[in-house]
């Protein structure tokens, strides 16, 4: 079985509305960066990079650690992770790639080609990209370094990813069998834990009906015996085990 972390690298305040699909409330919430490290295989597995110094001076955040110093704090040296998951390449996500060096990219076909596409400039989802990073998975996919791949898919024997749209177009969720049940990373599929819980939609989305569909689905992958884990909630510290400043034990 596998064991599963949430590594903590930044924060920031943001409205509510701008992520409940038509909350008229104004007030701060407080959004948590993670990537997530899973381990108990032939090698650690990364989901998503996180982002640089840059995106977190230009967008103002608190408390930034590199990501690739908190899976460093968590063990691992970033030069020993050859393979990553990416959930879907907004900015938050995908702009940190470049800190890991030897590994390979998993991402849905869907996703790339919506952001190279007629729509992903458009100012209404052009925001959620860093331009220059996003360009870099053209000469990362001709490396070799890019898995581009058509809906659901065994990674590796009890880790499947499952391709839900909604937040963007190729947003997919990592399910992990471990000890406790089956472990379904959301990252932006659900930002908090109330987007899923009570099926109130992000503001954030492509396809808000995918995005519904895609809690119900969720749920069915977690079963009566597992969990699904919120991308951004800072209740994420207090639902799972704090072994230490930054990093939670999922499973």
């Amino acid at each position: 079985m596998y064991s599963v972390y949430a590594l903590k690298f930044a924060e920031q305040n943001v409205a509510s509305c701008e992520f409940f699909y038509r909350e008229r409330s104004h007030d701060p919430v407080t959004l948590n960066f993670f990537v997530w490290l899973i381990l108990g295989g032939p090698k650690p597995i990364l989901v998503d990079t996180g982002f640089s110094e840059f995106d977190a001076s230009e967008r103002e955040l608190r408390n930034f650690v590199p990501p690739a110093e908190m899976v460093r704090r968590a063990g691992v040296d970033p030069v020993e992770i050859e393979l990553t998951v990416m959930t879907h390449l907004h900015w938050d996500h995908w702009a940190g790639h470049r800190q890991f060096t030897n590994s390979r990219f998993v991402v849905q076909s869907r996703e790339v080609a919506f952001w190279t596409g007629r729509f992903g400039s458009n100012p209404v989802f052009g925001r959620g990209i860093n331009v220059e990073e996003l360009a870099h998975l053209v000469p990362l996919t001709y490396g070799g370094r890019v898995d581009v791949i058509d809906g659901d898919l065994e990674l590796l024997p009890g880790i499947r990813l499952y391709r839900l749209g909604g937040h963007t177009e190729g947003t997919q969720v990592v399910v992990v069998d471990t000890e406790t049940g089956p472990l379904v990373l959301a990252a932006d599929a659900s930002h908090f834990f109330r987007n899923v819980e009570t099926g109130h939609p992000v503001q954030i989305a492509s396809n808000l009906t995918d995005m519904l569909a895609g809690f119900d689905r969720m749920k069915r992958l977690a079963g009566t015996t597992g969990t699904v884990v919120a991308g951004h909630d800072p209740e994420i510290a207090e639902r799972f085990k704090v072994q230490e400043q930054g990093i939670i034990q999922l499973a």
